[in-house]
């Protein structure tokens, strides 16, 4: 029996574990998971059919993974919080739940589960549901690192390989949103409008609230400092919006405020993949070192989190990859160059990587995406003369 248990709590994986380890006669296949986003691809992958998840830390995202994962007609789904309330019960129900466990865990009341999936397996076989999008988000909880350049040019690099409405880059940073003004976009509909209609976001929905940004076609949910979200927010909020876009598009790219909150935590929770964005220089490999140090403690691994050595130059004396990667005592996969370019092309509104093609630091970010999908590019078709000098002129009008 393939088992797999989802829960941001160790206590609540462990004692499940254990129970599932020691049931009498049968073998089991076993799989935990410490957020509801990799919960997810697993029960996908793993082709799970008993499903323990731990809501204690996110209702609203745990009840629309719930009703993923009911797809599956013939998995058990069984629901699990700390405190109980009729309200809570009727809706992860509703959602597809088939049992409810009381915490802290019983084993008779994961024996008795265990028989009840016995005999719904019985039934006919399960039909597993399209795997759902990857989410990469970026994040350093120190400024002026490049996070949101980099975020920006990721999914900008994301659309020109994949396209077709298949990329989406999310403005998470509820603080100094920038992105924006940095794809010189003006949305008519923002975050803000997302979280207001968040009990009934769908897939559609969804995509009406995104900005096309029109020379790539990348699908945007902006955020602007002028239209506030106000106080009532919540995390469950946020990550709903998050995984209904698990669910409508193939890669999405969150930019994020530079804070270690529960905020980001929580979207953190739900990303396949951290960008922890640094910079070569003291202040900045201490602030990545500290959320570091956090992150292992909150269970995230070499698995989730990647670090960017972001601005690199390498003049005499600069922290080389390597002194970084052995200050973090983490591996440094990516490290994208310092390059004015990159200035020029956040002061013109315009991508640095369609702006500017052919510099090292564009190459670098493709390198990323390659790593970050497992999707090589394909050689890029060098460009005529005429080409290159109709670019050229269109940056001078941009500059200028």
């Amino acid at each position: 029996m393939r088992i797999l248990i989802i829960s941001s709590q160790q206590t609540f994986r462990q004692q499940v574990q254990a129970i599932c380890l020691r049931l009498p006669d049968r073998i089991v296949s076993l799989r935990t998971a410490e957020s509801i986003g990799q919960g997810l691809e697993l029960a996908l992958q793993f082709e799970a059919q008993v499903v323990f998840i731990d809501l204690t830390r996110n209702i609203e995202a745990g009840i629309l993974a719930i009703e993923q994962l009911a797809i599956v007609t013939n998995r058990m789904v069984v629901v699990s919080i700390d405190k109980f309330s009729t309200e809570f019960m009727s809706r992860t129900i509703r959602a597809g739940a088939r049992e409810i466990l009381a915490q802290p865990v019983q084993e008779d009341d994961v024996h008795q589960i265990i028989h009840k999936t016995e005999m719904l397996l019985m039934g006919n076989s399960s039909q597993q549901p399209e795997r759902t999008g990857k989410v990469f988000m970026c994040f350093s909880s120190k400024g002026g690192v490049g996070k949101t350049t980099l975020a920006c040019n990721l999914a900008i690099t994301l659309q020109q390989r994949f396209g077709n409405n298949k990329v989406a880059l999310i403005d998470a940073n509820t603080e100094a949103p920038n992105i924006a003004p940095m794809l010189d976009l003006r949305p008519q509909r923002w975050l803000r409008d997302a979280i207001a209609e968040y009990r009934r976001l769908d897939s559609e929905l969804l995509k009406e609230l995104m900005t096309v940004h029109e020379p790539s076609g990348l699908n945007v949910l902006a955020h602007s400092g002028d239209n506030p979200l106000g106080l009532d927010f919540s995390e469950d909020q946020l990550s709903k919006i998050l995984l209904v876009a698990k669910g409508t598009y193939d890669w999405i790219v969150v930019d994020t405020f530079p804070l270690l909150s529960s905020l980001n935590l929580s979207l953190m929770d739900l990303s396949d993949e951290i960008l922890l964005v640094t910079e070569g220089v003291v202040p900045s490999l201490r602030s990545a070192r500290h959320n570091l140090e956090m992150l292992k403690k909150a269970g995230y691994n070499e698995n989730r989190i990647r670090i960017v050595l972001n601005k690199y130059t390498p003049f005499k004396g600069n922290v080389t990859p390597e002194l970084v990667e052995e200050t973090l005592a983490w591996p440094i996969k990516n490290v994208i160059p310092y390059d004015v370019h990159s200035t020029i092309a956040a002061n013109s509104g315009l991508p640095l990587v369609q702006m500017f093609p052919d510099r090292d630091v564009t190459l670098a970010i493709a390198d990323l995406v390659d790593d970050l999908t497992g999707v090589e590019s394909a050689p890029a078709s060098p460009e005529t003369f005429v080409e290159r000098q109709l670019r050229l002129f269109r940056n001078w009008l941009n500059i200028n």
